[in-house]
């Protein structure tokens, strides 16, 4: 009887000393329903590889996606854990939890025998309205990742569904996605995409700006389709104005916006044909429909080049042009940046926009010269002979049409000031307490021509200017962000570096953030040419 009872205290005694830190501990425990959920969740404190196997098996029990969780947290991309994760993509609409933890680590694991399986997962018909797209979402975000060529017939599969058919945010996911495959097999269903919207609860969300970015991406490839589009020949998009009633000049518009993104002089002469053709959208009239045309030019100032610089100044000179292609010209004329501009800039900042008989502003006179006398002064540098602009009636001093040549003078006093000095300029750019000449808009005309500034000075300025991207005034940021997308390329590391680390920190937010997050991808794609 004393020898049954030492045995068994020595028993009890070596069961109290099992030691927690060691997985062995409690993988013998993984066993027992009463005690495998403090097991698991010890092992996977301990994070030691060698529970992996011992969870796996214990997950191909249970299926409970508590499990699998705990599987994935481990650092482990073993053949073992790679097919049971491939095993648990499948699903149903009324099970996905799994699938959603295996999609999602396959991911992070990036073996490209998960590629086949996920787009399985991605193809999967589901109601438009589940839960279980979850499972669709984190293949896409997957894939993106594996970075599969395989991968992007799936997409397109995705983004071409019309949103009737589908949860419209998968068209913007796979919107998204195909830019970080650059395909240009995607070319066709993006530039389709940049005219989508949603359905439904989803009305009115569109998904451009991801296939924007994603067009830019892509880059050259995608110049013909959108020419092409441009010109009304894109039998895809006709079949969707037509079908949809689109706004009248929003094909030209878009298409237009793009292929000012992509900056190839291919595209110039089809715009420059474009323009002798009706304009649809301005013959619609205000608030039926958009210019065309307006946005042709302004992506020919994009683009910039040779051939350019001319056909805008005339548009600029031409007493005939709707007064929305000559604000276009002007700000066009500054983007191109050719200083044989300046006069023709000059002499329509100078004409008359006051009403003989009423003594009243003409509005759209007005426009104009107020978008020549800025445009004047944000290409002016400090070789620019000095200005003196058309003098205003008294009762208009305190007016905006006072404030413009106002602030063309601060713009052209900092150019005269800096000149080339790279330093100064950022200055200007950071300046906290400037002098008061008027208001509080002084800070931000000097801020916004510094940044001009900059960008023309080339590599010195432009990897200046990328320090200024978390800069607080969301305007200026915003300029910022144009100026490198317009004069910066891939050979500017700084504007690289600090555009991924600004759409990282900020990409989950909304309002005017999220439009300069948005912008902010579309120069990355840019800046990868």
């Amino acid at each position: 009887m004393r020898k049954l009872l030492a045995v068994a205290a020595v028993a009890a005694v070596a069961g109290c000393f099992n030691d927690p830190s060691d997985p062995k501990t409690w993988i013998k425990q993984l066993d027992d329903p009463r005690d495998s959920k403090e097991a698991a969740r010890q092992l996977v404190k301990l994070k030691n590889a060698q529970a992996v196997p011992a969870l796996i098996t214990l997950f191909k029990r249970s299926h409970d996606p508590e499990h699998l969780k705990a599987i994935v947290s481990f650092d482990d991309k073993s053949p073992e854990l790679v097919a049971t994760l491939i095993d648990s993509l499948d699903f149903s609409e009324d099970s996905f939890d799994n699938a959603s933890i295996a999609a999602t680590a396959l991911g992070e694991i990036g073996d490209k025998s998960a590629v086949e399986p996920l787009m399985k997962a991605l193809v999967k018909p589901l109601p438009v309205k589940t839960r279980a797209n979850v499972v669709k979402l984190e293949a896409m975000k997957s894939l993106s990742k594996i970075r599969d060529p395989r991968a992007v017939d799936g997409l397109i599969k995705v983004l071409a569904t019309p949103a009737e058919d589908q949860d419209f945010f998968l068209n913007k996911v796979a919107a998204k996605s195909l830019g970080a495959f650059a395909d240009p097999k995607a070319v066709p269903a993006l530039v389709r995409g940049l005219f989508m919207s949603g359905a439904g609860a989803t009305a009115g969300a569109n998904i451009f700006q991801e296939c924007r970015a994603s067009l830019i991406a892509i880059g050259e490839p995608a110049v013909d389709k959108l020419v092409e589009t441009l010109q009304r020949k894109n039998t895809d998009v006709e079949f969707d104005a037509k079908k949809y009633n689109f706004f009248p000049g929003i094909v030209e518009q878009k298409a237009a916006m793009v292929l000012g993104d992509i900056r190839s002089q291919k595209a110039v002469p089809a715009m420059l044909e474009q323009l002798g053709k009706p304009d649809d959208g301005l013959k619609a009239g205000p608030g039926q429909g958009v210019s065309g045309h307006q946005s042709i030019i302004v992506a020919l100032g994009q683009i910039a080049g040779p051939e350019v610089a001319k056909p805008l100044i005339a548009i600029l000179a031409d007493p005939k042009a709707p007064p929305k292609y000559k604000t276009a010209a002007a700000d066009a004329l500054n983007l191109v940046g050719d200083p044989s501009a300046l006069p023709a800039l000059l002499k329509v900042a100078g004409e008359s926009f006051i009403d003989a008989k009423s003594k009243t502003i003409d509005a759209e006179k007005g426009a104009v010269v107020a978008s020549a006398a800025t445009a004047f002064s944000r290409l002016a540098d400090d070789t620019t002979p000095a200005v003196k602009w058309q003098a205003l009636p008294k009762d208009l001093e305190e007016t905006d049409a006072h404030r413009v040549f106002k602030a063309a003078d601060l713009r052209i006093d900092v150019a005269k000031a800096c000149k080339k000095d790279v330093a100064c300029y950022a200055k200007e750019v950071t300046q906290k307490d400037p002098p008061k000449t008027f208001g509080d808009d002084v800070t931000w005309i000097r801020a916004e021509k510094a940044a001009f500034m900059l960008g023309r000075l080339g590599k010195p300025g432009l990897a200046e200017l990328a320090k200024h991207l978390d800069c607080e005034d969301l305007s200026l940021r915003n300029q910022i962000v144009a100026v490198i997308g317009h004069f910066a390329d891939k050979g500017c590391a700084e504007c690289v570096a600090a555009l991924d680390k600004a759409i990282d920190h900020d990409r989950d937010k909304t309002g005017d953030l999220k439009h300069i997050v948005d912008e902010m991808r579309a120069v990355r794609a840019q800046l990868s040419h």
